[in-house]
């Protein structure tokens, strides 16, 4: 976590601090529910059931949510670069 708010503090770039700001906060979501409850509340389950067989998909809280989008966000940001990195 340290590391994470060392790197949002010398971010350059809104998108930049969007996603690293969505990873703190699901990472602090699911601290509060370890200090709390003692785990962390899962309470999204997908799945679907037909005659023939019943598949499960991972089951998830909206933490877990902010951090998977923080990290696409994240990964977004690297593969689209900046202008001033491209000289010629």
């Amino acid at each position: 976590m340290i590391w994470l708010w060392i790197w949002l503090s010398r971010a350059s770039s809104r998108l930049l601090v969007f996603g690293l700001a969505l990873i703190i906060g699901g990472a602090i979501g699911n601290g509060i529910d370890r200090l709390v409850r003692g785990w962390v509340v899962d309470f999204v389950l997908f799945y679907i059931t037909t005659a023939r067989f019943t598949f499960h998909w991972y089951v998830f809280n909206l933490a877990d949510v902010a951090i998977v989008a923080g990290v696409v966000v994240l990964l977004y940001d690297s593969f689209r670069g900046s202008s001033a990195a491209k000289a010629p």
